[in-house]
């Protein structure tokens, strides 16, 4: 049987979830993890005067070396009102404005100074020590695009910017529903064949992670109708979602009620994907709402939301998730056919001859402990025969997968 590839997946969920066209005006301090509409522009050059770079002696370089006479003192903040003339120097601070007349800082330490003089023992270079006007930013160009993800060092440009507010993308409004009977909140007690909803916490994190506003419902049994009835009532009683995301319920079991509610009541746009594990996920419309429908078990719902769902959120706000193609050899080779492409946490071991893909971590589908210590998916072709060490083999490092930061690139 063949199964949909995430990259037809993908272009089927953007055609149906369309970047959110609402924008509002924040305090920078509001803005972490939210996503730029507009492109910051610079209105002058960064920074706007030339300005030293050290503690030292502003002075001509031509003058050196030589003994210059000590004129004054300038520090960071000051208006300048001394001029730097042949033959003299001027007590420097960093970041204080470059004097007229000169042209270049030589470092305190690497000169004497006494009866007024500086003593310049050797010949320096004009712009030494010079962090020149326009060094970071000339004026007029675009510095951060619409669709730029929000982290501690865009804040710090448009802070050096002189922006105080910021215009952003309204945050996505994201229903999530976990289904299954087996399922308790943490903190109550387990029955016999119950296990706690990993998936209801592990989801509102990546979620509000990447900038959402999270509604969560209670946990939905596996009752024949019960999830459809309930997101009818949540998209009844707040119609502005813009996605929702659910997790259990898409396999082929006789309660898996998610898919069967999906196949009957929405415009069903794929079920089953190319993809292990994670194959089981299913994505649907029901009255203008994209459904995106993930496995209940967390280690297959992680792979299907790094490969879809984290490009469709990146994709709402206008933005394009990174993903980075490498390649590297097997350590151990993998000793199963496989029928659909998989995609095995990994290690990524670099090499003097190259980089190598360590598979010695959990890779079952209920299991999550692994993405945590994962460096990249090794990906094994579907309809592979096994495969010897040594093998080389692509692999793919995504976006929030391990110490991979959760980020994304602007589209426009």
């Amino acid at each position: 049987m063949m199964y949909t590839s995430i990259s037809t997946a993908l272009e089927q969920l953007f055609q149906v979830t369309p970047p959110i066209d609402e924008f509002e005006r924040v305090p920078l301090e509001q803005c972490l993890h939210r996503t730029l509409g507009e492109p910051i522009s610079t209105t002058h050059p960064v920074p706007s005067f030339d300005r030293a770079a050290m503690d030292g002696y502003a002075l001509r370089a031509q003058d050196t070396p030589g003994n210059l006479r000590l004129i004054g003192t300038v520090s960071a903040g000051d208006a300048v009102y001394v001029a730097c003339g042949a033959g003299q120097a001027v007590r420097i601070l960093t970041g204080a404005p470059i004097p007229q007349g000169a042209d270049a800082v030589i470092e305190q330490e690497r000169v004497l100074v006494q009866n007024g003089e500086v003593i310049v023992d050797r010949p320096i270079s004009p712009s030494r020590n010079v962090s020149p006007r326009g060094s970071e930013f000339s004026a007029n160009i675009t510095v951060l695009r619409r669709g730029t993800r929000i982290g501690p060092v865009e804040i710090g440009l448009l802070a050096a910017l002189g922006r105080d507010r910021v215009v952003v993308v309204r945050k996505p409004h994201i229903l999530l529903i976990t289904t299954g009977s087996e399922l308790m909140l943490p903190g109550e007690p387990l029955g016999p064949s119950q296990i706690y909803d990993a998936n209801r916490f592990l989801f509102t994190a990546w979620l509000q992670l990447a900038g959402a506003e999270v509604t969560v419902l209670p946990i939905v049994p596996d009752v024949t109708g019960q999830f459809i009835a309930v997101l009818r009532q949540a998209l009844l009683h707040q119609p502005r979602f813009d996605l929702v995301i659910s997790t259990g319920g898409v396999s082929v079991g006789d309660k898996d009620d998610v898919i069967h509610s999906l196949s009957k009541e929405s415009q069903l746009l794929f079920w089953r994907l190319d993809m292990h594990p994670g194959k089981s996920i299913a994505a649907g419309v029901l009255d203008t709402v994209p459904i995106l429908a993930l496995s209940g078990n967390p280690g297959a719902a992680m792979t299907s939301w790094l490969m879809l769902g984290v490009p469709l959120l990146a994709h709402l706000q206008y933005g394009r998730a990174r993903q980075e193609a490498l390649t590297g050899r097997l350590c151990e080779g993998f000793p199963k056919k496989t029928r659909e492409t998989r995609f095995l946490r990994s290690r990524v071991i670099s090499t003097p001859t190259g980089n190598e893909f360590d598979l010695h971590l959990a890779q079952q589908s209920d299991l999550i402990s692994s993405y945590a210590q994962a460096d990249a998916f090794a990906i094994i072709p579907h309809d592979s025969d096994p495969i010897a060490p040594g093998t080389l083999i692509n692999g793919l490092r995504v976006s929030g997968l391990g110490s991979t930061a959760l980020t994304w690139d602007p589209f426009d």
